[in-house]
């Protein structure tokens, strides 16, 4: 029938545009009701989901909608305005979509038009006033394959409804689109006026509208030989339908940007690409340390030398822990070495220094003179013994190195016969964090002037006759310095002091005697020490060795908790990364996964024995990093990164039908870490979190959105919105606990030394002055419950929340996703202020640890997600959704420690053995 009805109204749509306006409005008008009447064509979408909310082009709370292959088209809904129709599609880059920190979703292809401002300003025109008005975003529902878009204008006690429905439309030889606005709420003598542009016209008369269409401006334009319109007006709209249908010129698609031109050439923009595109930013800024060092000081620390480029190249592709913290570098097998030293070499240059001179190269390279280390070498009373006294000692980089030496004892001693160390392996297995020591003398046939130079990676200080000569001391790449002393005939004591870090390790002492030509290793014939130089070495053993390896000190623990039996609460092909988790009345599981579809899972059956008849159904799609979900009278809620939102299944069949915006009150930008984290609900108030805006790599933006970092209540009844605290960095989680009380887990960063546990209260700051430094001085921080001690049980804790079984009866418990595992909070009131005590409770899980919930059924049901970088529990995967059920099996651990005036009280899970608590 459609088809039909297209065929015979191409005939009139010819004769369509020779029309006079008023036979158009009449024309138009007529076939907009027969083709309401035959019903809406069932439109092919070239996405799915093919409506979804998002950042896009670096705008927040943008809504984007794939008509069609043909046409994509964009709504701002903080201004309820059209943003941009265009052929092509969206870059879905970021976080949620390549595991890429920092970039977000933009537009790719031809723009048929594009509001920079998203003007589309609303008007309220009664009795020939007019006045502006500003509609409030009601979100989106669908009906028959088609989206219609959801405005309020409050005026006075007058509330005015708008929805507003896009649809491709062609006329058989251009794309276009129709817009179709419902009005309801005007009051006689009172009309609508939307300003709009009309671009891309193949004509002047490419348009038509039922409304009234005011022009006011037009003009042409040229692109790729083609002229096009441009129409300036106002769209004067009454209560009911108003249709406004325009077509496009074709267009070419715009060629995308990709740096290819100049890759073929320029190695440094071959490697800037290859960092673009990959994980970098999740750990590493380019001119500020996050969670690890900036590429700057990578590039002051390294010279631009063959080496340098070998050596940090195995580093990227080989990961594991470096000399620039505990952090460990995230291994990246998959990379190859040649793209990997394209990356080293664009991050070399970034301090604008020449690469090393060959003649330096190719000393750096030559190999390592002959050393005889050990921990038993023979000490005899000789003097005049070719080589250098050599002695390690074993240096954390703190304290003074020449004390070290002067009161320790070394781990290894001998003879070096020269000072040239070209690769750190050659002092033997311990080769990080040490101090080593060459001294003896430097004998020479006659009074001479000579130049030295002492090069190393890190630190390294040449001593001649006790004067010190040349300081390269610090921490730095290789690097060299100049020192000239007069030598006398004979013996010169001679001593280099060198320390290591735990990235790559150099030291070559070099002279060049007055009249020479250059450099050379200081040769070994001309070097000797006595006997009584080299020190008595004491054994090292490996701190493993004198701490037993107890699963839970210092370390994870080996596995689930004992008291509790694990099972998979999903079937094998469901492999979601959950962001919010609840429970309806009839006892299947609602969860909102963090992924590019934004989608929410009903899952029946996840209470039974086999995980593999669980029925997973998706019922909502194209949410924006959905991080919390709450069910409230069967009735659920999402918050979205920048909206709560009511879920809403019209027709009953199970799927959502319409997205309604609850709460949008508070303000964003286009930061891609600018997470809303919840969700929790008391007393008819919903509570959520806000996530701060930092760079890619961790440092905190400045300046921050005002309302970044607090903790908000929103009321379900009408959705108000107000702020309950403030100070917060990274809370991932927020969760009922003890007493019913409301908790927050914050995330080490700026501003916070190590994670935490807070105690939500009105008013209260919790110490973070990244977003308003000078409003918060003065300020009185609120502690926390309990601190948890960076990288030893906390990393990225979340979801705090009460556990009731067992012996763990008024504690808590929260998840873990970077640490891994749950862990167990003892908490006390003590001064009307919570205090506590943190333990390992579990590893043994699939995934780190985002979301949990108690079910129906008693037991604890874990929601999992990882993501690049240390956004995960580096050992397993990034999804999983698993049940731990108590088996009232007691574990013999601490149940509590209290703090005492005189001490400290540890309560145990069981009795001990009268003599044993020693």
């Amino acid at each position: 029938m459609i088809s039909q009805m297209q065929e015979w109204m191409k005939p009139l749509t010819k004769r369509f545009w020779g029309c006079s306006p008023g036979y158009k409005l009449a024309l138009a008008w007529a076939l907009v009701l027969l083709f309401n009447s035959c019903g809406q064509p069932a439109m092919e979408r070239p996405r799915d989901p093919w409506v979804y909310r998002s950042v896009l082009d670096e705008r927040p709370r943008m809504i984007s909608i794939a008509l069609h292959e043909d046409l994509w088209s964009a709504y701002d809904t903080q201004l309820c305005g059209l943003y941009k129709t265009w052929k092509g599609g969206i870059d879905f880059d970021g976080a949620v979509y390549t595991t890429r920190h920092g970039p977000q979703p933009t537009t790719v292809g031809a723009a048929y038009f594009t509001d920079p401002l998203s003007s589309s300003v609303w008007h309220l025109v009664s009795e020939g006033t007019s006045s502006t008005v500003r509609p409030d975003y009601g979100g989106h529902r669908f009906q028959d394959n088609q989206v219609t878009l959801n405005y309020q204008i409050t005026n006075g006690d007058q509330h005015i409804t708008v929805s507003e429905t896009p649809e491709y439309s062609t006329d058989g030889q251009h794309p276009g689109m129709i817009r179709k606005f419902q009005v309801d709420g005007l009051e006689d003598g009172q009309q609508l006026a939307l300003a709009v542009t009309l671009n891309s016209l193949p004509n002047e008369f490419s348009y038509s509208t039922t409304g009234d269409f005011q022009v006011e401006s037009q003009e042409t334009s040229t692109y790729g030989g083609v002229e096009t319109y441009s129409i300036v007006g106002t769209l004067i709209m009454s209560n009911g339908i108003t249709t406004l249908e325009s077509y496009f010129a074709k267009k070419a698609p715009e060629k995308e940007d990709t740096g290819d031109e100049s890759m073929d050439d320029d190695v440094l923009s071959m490697g800037a690409n290859l960092i673009e595109n990959s994980d970098c930013k999740t750990c590493h800024n380019e001119t500020e340390r996050t969670v690890g060092p900036s590429y700057v000081e990578i590039a002051e620390r390294y010279p631009t030398t063959d080496g340098s480029v070998r050596q940090l190249s195995a580093k990227i592709i080989a990961g594991g822990t470096g000399n620039w913290g505990e952090v460990p570098m995230t291994a990246h097998p998959d990379l190859t070495e040649p793209d990997a030293e394209k990356m080293v070499r664009y991050i070399l240059s970034l301090d604008n220094e020449a690469e090393v001179s060959s003649e330096d190269e190719m000393m750096l390279r030559t190999p390592s003179v002959p050393m005889t280390l050990s921990q038993d070498h023979p000490i005899s009373e000789d003097t005049d013994i070719p080589g250098l006294a050599t002695s390690i000692y074993l240096f954390e980089g703190q304290g003074d190195p020449f004390e070290i030496i002067a009161t320790g004892k070394p781990i290894l001693s001998g003879v070096s016969s020269a000072v040239h160390v070209a690769d750190k392996a050659d002092f033997g297995p311990i080769n990080n964090n040490i101090l080593v020591q060459f001294q003896g003398a430097l004998q020479v046939d006659q009074d001479m002037n000579v130049d030295f130079r002492l090069a190393s990676d890190d630190g390294a200080y040449l001593f001649i006759n006790d004067r010190l000569v040349i300081d390269n001391g610090g921490y730095h790449s290789p690097e060299a310095k100049d020192g000239e002393v007069i030598l006398k005939a004979g013996k010169n004591d001679l001593r280099v002091v060198y320390f290591n870090g735990a990235a790559g390790g150099l030291v070559s002492l070099q002279w060049a005697p007055h009249g020479s030509q250059g450099y050379e290793i200081v040769p070994a014939n001309l070097l000797t020490h006595s006997g009584g130089q080299i020190e008595e070495a004491v054994p090292h053993v490996p701190r493993r060795f004198l701490v037993r390896n107890i699963p839970g000190d210092q370390s994870k623990l080996a596995g689930v908790h004992p008291s509790f039996d694990l099972a998979q609460a999903r079937p094998s092909d469901f492999k979601g990364r959950i962001g919010g988790m609840d429970f309806m009345s009839d006892g299947s599981l609602l969860v909102s996964t963090w992924d590019s579809l934004g989608p929410v899972y009903k899952l029946r059956g996840v209470q039974g024995d086999d995980p593999e008849s669980i029925q997973v159904t998706r019922i909502a799609t194209g949410l924006a990093e959905p991080l919390g979900l709450k069910v409230v009278d069967d009735e659920i809620y999402v918050l979205q990164k920048q909206e709560l939102t009511k879920l809403i299944d019209h027709d009953g069949d199970g799927i959502i039908d319409e997205y309604r915006t609850v709460c949008d009150d508070w303000m964003v930008s286009a930061n891609f870490h600018e997470f809303a984290f919840g969700l929790e609900y008391q007393d008819g108030y919903f509570y959520a979190t806000l996530a701060t805006a930092i760079m890619p790599g961790g440092a905190s933006a400045n300046p921050q959105i005002p309302d970044r970092g607090k903790a908000i209540r929103i009321s379900k009844d009408d959705g108000t919105m107000e702020f309950v605290a403030h100070g917060l960095r990274t809370p991932n989680g927020i969760g009922t606990g003890v007493d019913d009380q409301l908790f927050i887990a914050d995330n080490q960063g700026d501003w916070l030394p190590s994670s935490k546990i807070v105690h939500l209260q009105d008013g209260a700051w919790f110490g973070s002055r990244s977003v308003d430094f000078a409003g918060t001085e003065g300020l009185t921080e609120t502690l926390p419950v309990v601190w948890l001690p960076q990288d030893e049980i906390g990393n990225s804790p979340s979801t705090p929340i009460a556990i009731n079984v067992g012996p763990y009866q008024g504690q808590m418990i929260h998840g873990e996703v970077t640490h891994g595992g749950i862990k167990r909070v003892y908490i006390e009131k003590i001064n009307n202020q919570y205090q506590g005590a943190v333990f390992r409770f579990s590893q043994g899980l699939e995934a780190g640890v985002n979301r949990m919930i108690w079910g129906p059924d008693g037991a604890l049901y874990i929601g999992e997600v990882g993501s690049s970088g240390n956004w995960s529990d580096g050992e397993d995967r990034w999804y999983g959704l698993q049940r731990m059920t108590y088996n009232h099996r007691v574990t013999f651990e601490m149940l509590a420690v209290r703090a005492k005036s005189d001490g400290l009280e540890l309560e145990f899970t069981a009795p001990i053995e009268e003599g044993s608590g020693h």
